[in-house]
């Protein structure tokens, strides 16, 4: 890993990147499917469900990340056989947390739609029918994207994407399907994500019992202690993914009441095309943050400095090219999802304001990545918590004040700003404390 920290950081972090851009990609066909063929309503029924699905994928990346990062460095000490510990007791709370979280939410459902906004008649029919059966596959969410990561961390940053790639195929067939032939509306979108899902589990969890290098089931020792060293070490990474649900359920509360049904149709959109921005950036941390650990556990400081310039410049790039190619095309995305007029004309205009959070939203994404690697999670928890939940829920409140409607979709962009500062602040930092060799 030490000789071309370039060509290592690319190798990890491409196949990641697009990974993460299949799954946005068929998880936005899901929306299109959605729009197109259920309606500007349906659409808006799936988003409100967003927020809980986000809380489900967070605690998959709070394992994952947390025990991959003991993991790695445990690998890099050639401790094989703890990091094999680690790896157990992970995947083993990732699968029996799901079930029991799937439980849980399928008998106060009714509930929980009420609480994400679903309070019309219809709104709350779509909401709680897509939730009904996308929650069924709450263990496959979970632990999926967790051996995606370990895999990673088994030097094998290619299986992962070819997994994630069948899993979309397959997203997409069962869209046609069931939503186009069947007539199934938001039940067969949430069945055709919930099946490759599955189809993604059994290929990852085939993977690891019969061609892993390095990864094996052990018999579990000190299993409270890696789950509390891991939810500590991961919670940076949790706090950014439940931070997104928390602020798509400040939003959808917000444009209920200033715009309604039809302005969370075009927030749903914006949240599609800005989950494939936000992927991408996460793609880039699964690809460096094993990278990072590695070098940390044999104490390589100047690999881990190259590294961090390496990922800002990525991430700036990638931030200028997404925002340039959303605006130029604005209008024909838009025409992709809906085909109802007024809702095109609130997505294409809110669009235009959010998309400006994508050329600052990559380095504050990858920083926080960074900063969690090197096991320096008070400020990563800070800087995500500070972005994705205060910062929102200030400039939410304050500026449809000043700027109407168009206060809403200035909410990240000025969060996203303010952020970037004190990111600055935490790297300067931890480069003169902890990498100042």
């Amino acid at each position: 890993m030490n000789n071309n920290i370039l060509r290592t950081f690319f190798r990890y972090s491409i196949p990641s990147v697009f990974a993460m851009w299949f799954y946005s990609m068929y998880t936005m066909i899901d929306g299109i499917f959605v729009g197109r063929y259920v309606g500007a309503i349906g659409l808006a029924g799936v988003n409100l469900t967003m927020p809980l699905i986000n809380f489900i994928f967070a605690i998959g990346i709070l394992i994952a990340t947390g025990s991959s990062t003991l993991m790695a460095i445990k690998y890099g000490e050639s401790d094989w056989n703890t990091g094999n510990k680690i790896f157990t007791s992970a995947l083993t709370f990732l699968i029996g947390f799901g079930i029991i979280l799937s439980i849980i939410i399928s008998i106060y459902i009714d509930s929980i739609v009420t609480f994400l906004g679903a309070n019309e008649i219809e709104l709350f029919q779509y909401t709680k029918e897509y939730l009904k059966c996308i929650i069924l596959f709450s263990p496959c969410f979970m632990s999926g994207y967790a051996m995606e990561v370990y895999i990673r961390v088994d030097n094998e940053p290619i299986f992962p994407m070819i997994t994630v790639i069948v899993g979309g195929i397959l997203n997409i067939i069962l869209d046609y399907i069931f939503i186009v032939h069947f007539h199934m509306a938001v039940k067969g979108a949430a069945i055709a994500t919930g099946m490759s899902q599955l189809l993604m589990f059994i290929m990852l969890i085939t993977y690891i019992l019969f061609y892993s290098n390095r990864l094996k089931f052990v018999i579990i020792t000190d299993f409270i202690k890696t789950i509390t060293q891991s939810i500590f070490i991961g919670l940076s990474e949790f706090l950014a993914e439940i931070s997104t649900g928390i602020s798509i359920y400040l939003f959808n509360i917000k444009i209920l009441s200033l715009i309604g049904d039809k302005g969370v149709s075009a927030f749903g959109i914006i949240t599609y095309i800005s989950t494939f921005v936000t992927m991408a950036m996460i793609g880039f941390n699964q690809g460096f943050q094993p990278i990072v650990s590695f070098n940390y556990g044999q104490k390589n400081f100047s690999n881990i400095n190259k590294i961090l310039k390496i990922a800002i410049s990525t991430a700036i790039i990638s931030g200028l090219i997404f925002f340039s190619t959303v605006n130029l095309f604005i209008s024909q995305i838009v025409e992709l999802f809906i085909k109802d007029k007024s809702a095109i004309e609130i997505a294409t205009s809110a669009l235009h304001l959010y998309s400006f959070s994508y050329i600052i939203s990559g380095i504050n994404i990858v920083s926080a990545g960074y900063l969690t690697s090197l096991k320096a999670v008070k400020s990563a928890s800070f800087l995500t918590i500070f972005r994705g939940i205060i910062l929102i829920a200030l400039y939410i409140t304050i500026l449809p004040n000043i700027y109407g409607d168009r206060g809403l979709w200035l909410t990240v962009p000025f969060a996203e700003a303010t952020t970037l500062i004190f990111t600055i602040g935490a790297i300067i930092y931890l480069k003169r404390t902890l990498l100042s060799d």
